[in-house]
């Protein structure tokens, strides 16, 4: 389980999205369960975004920002779930295919064997 201080370390790259899957997927559980580094999170979140939206010069635009940090969080999730499953995929396929190169093999040796 992460600790606060790993968190704390990894909010400014999850923000600018520099975390791979598994640190994600920590770094995720430990806000989600731990108050202090949510608040981290969405402190530096919304200094991010406001910082961005002066940058855009989009005076009009008015954003809630937590409402918009609350986004990023499922955004980051599905995220997560999808990667998952995508791997989950190819490992499948993979194992399909050495059962089908092992059962081919099987069936030149039988095959061979039958002429010797």
């Amino acid at each position: 389980m992460m600790n606060c201080r790993a968190a704390e370390g990894m909010v400014m790259r999850y923000i600018n999205h520099t975390l791979s899957i598994e640190e994600m997927e920590e770094f995720l559980e430990h806000v989600q369960s731990c108050c202090s580094c949510y608040d981290e999170l969405e402190t530096y979140f919304i200094v991010h975004e406001a910082i961005v939206q002066l940058d855009e010069d989009e005076g009009d635009a008015v954003l809630d920002l937590q409402h918009l940090l609350e986004q990023d969080l499922k955004k980051s999730r599905r995220y997560i779930r999808k990667k998952k499953a995508v791997r989950f995929f190819l490992a499948a396929a993979f194992v399909v295919l050495i059962a089908a190169l092992i059962a081919l093999f099987v069936f030149v040796v039988m095959e061979l064997a039958q002429f010797l």
